[in-house]
């Protein structure tokens, strides 16, 4: 009797159960996720490679190790290096990097770090049969970091040079080099990015995380066809060893400066003769600028290739000779790479219109001296709404600052609360406020004073550093007391 209980209880648990599991998946299929779910089939067909071997058999040879040495002074001492008992004398100083074939006469490409400043610079060739050659410097690029040298053999291994346009982040790529003395070291990794900047005017490089470390400089970062596509350079590291941070310059800015390397020896860049920042939503709005696109010249240098066609300060460069102009970066090398005297149609957005403007571009000319020193400051005016202190800016503060000749508000300071306060900086010179000139602080506070909550503002401010004078413009709204 007991077990006839046991089982009708245990089916009337089953049942309950089995329902409660029915109704759950009834539910579950009623209800409609907001989440894409991963079906049977791969989203995306990948096919890793089985080996890299056969790729790195083709690789490889044309693949060199650079030795440099350079005598140095008794005095030239590196920190934490002291003087041996017997005194000081000359002495050597020994580097090494390397490069890559792409001649079969002996042309071989590497950085220009690698070999900037050695007396004598030698290249070591082959994997089995190894043979070193005296190697000469043919020309390099210190704003690149690209240096051009050749050595006197014939009948060499090489390697094509690729379109780094073509490559794209997440693609496979083999870094080699001779890290840590190690020749011929190969490593693989992905294109992490494109287009990075690490701080340099042409900087446009690509990131990967195939291992790159110190030997590895002047090495091809190359692609599954066997094509360079980058110049290892530079990594990103606090341990100074490869962290997944490597970054190749992209074998299409090489080789537009290659032939000029070959034949003068160095590069001669042209130049616009302007600031230039990238534009913002809000600058975009404060302009009249249905998209936030193309590159806003916040300073214009007298006499300069841009003063002469009469580009403004607020013009906003659109597309040059029919490309669209898309960043800093892009801006600077595209005109970089034509030779002085070319004239190149801007088109500029310039008071709610569109216009072009025909300019011949010159020789950049060399780089001006430093800024002064900073002196003391001036007694400081009241403070305005935006948090801001201003003074007028004296001829004594002007020649110290190296604003001589200009007018403006100059920044006493800038409260830790204000919008502003990641922007300006004590002594930068305000000259600008929706798009009227500042003469004085008095004139920017009382333009100040006419703001309101919500209203947007454009400001065009100038700043003395060590490196020189530059200009910027920004954009924000004000905001609610």
């Amino acid at each position: 009797m007991k077990k006839k209980i046991f089982s009708k209880t245990g089916i009337l648990i089953v049942g309950l159960i089995a329902g409660t599991v029915l109704a759950m998946l009834g539910l579950a299929q009623g209800r409609k996720n907001f989440w894409r779910e991963a079906g049977p089939e791969p989203a995306i067909a990948f096919n890793a490679p089985q080996s890299f071997a056969p790729l790195a058999e083709k690789i490889i040879p044309a693949v060199v190790t650079v030795y440099t040495s350079r005598t140095v002074g008794p005095f030239e001492f590196e920190p934490g290096q002291f003087f041996f008992f017997f005194g000081p004398g000359p002495r050597k100083e020994r580097g090494m990097g390397s490069g890559f074939i792409i001649t079969p006469d002996g042309y071989i490409l590497t950085n220009n770090h690698v070999v900037a400043n050695a007396d004598v610079i030698k290249v070591e060739i082959g994997v089995k049969d190894k043979k070193k050659y005296n190697a000469k410097k043919i020309g390099a690029d210190d704003k690149t970091d690209i240096a051009l040298i050749k050595i006197d053999a014939k009948d060499l291994p090489t390697l094509a040079l690729g379109d780094s346009e073509q490559v794209q982040p997440g693609d496979w790529v083999l870094a080699v080099g001779s890290p840590f003395q190690f020749p011929h070291t190969l490593t693989a990794g992905i294109v992490s990015a494109k287009a990075r900047h690490l701080g340099g005017p042409y900087d446009d490089f690509i990131q990967t995380d195939a291992s790159i470390n110190p030997g590895n400089s002047g090495g091809p970062l190359v692609n599954m066809r066997g094509e360079v596509i980058g110049i290892n350079t530079i990594i990103v590291s606090p341990m100074g060893a490869n962290i997944g941070l490597g970054f190749a310059i992209p074998i299409n800015l090489v080789k537009s400066l290659l032939p000029e390397l070959k034949e003068k020896g160095k590069v001669i860049r042209s130049w616009l003769g302007v600031g230039i920042q990238e534009i913002t939503p809000e600058l975009a709005e404060s302009y009249g600028l249905k998209e936030t696109k193309g590159i806003l010249i916040n300073q214009v240098n007298k006499n300069s290739p841009a003063d002469k066609a009469g580009l403004k300060v607020n013009d906003i460069i659109l597309e040059v000779d029919g490309k669209p102009v898309e960043s800093e970066a892009q801006l600077r090398l595209l005109i970089s790479s034509y030779p002085p005297g070319t004239q190149v149609r801007l088109k500029i957005f310039r008071d709610g219109q569109t216009i072009e403007k025909t300019i011949t571009l010159e020789m950049r000319p060399e780089e001006g001296a430093e800024a002064e020193k900073i002196g003391r400051e001036s007694s400081p005016k009241t403070v305005n709404i935006l948090g801001v202190k201003v003074t007028d800016l004296t001829p004594e503060k002007a020649q110290m600052l190296g604003f001589i000749g200009l007018k403006g508000a100059l920044v006493v300071s800038v409260s830790d609360e204000s919008i502003l306060a990641d922007e300006l900086a004590p002594n930068d010179l305000i000259v600008e406020l929706n798009g009227r000139e500042i003469s004085s602080s008095r004139a920017f506070n009382e333009l100040v004073a006419n703001l309101s909550a919500g209203d947007l503002v454009r400001i065009r401010y100038i700043r003395s550093t060590p490196q020189g004078i530059y200009s910027n413009i920004f954009a924000f709204r004000v905001p609610k007391p």
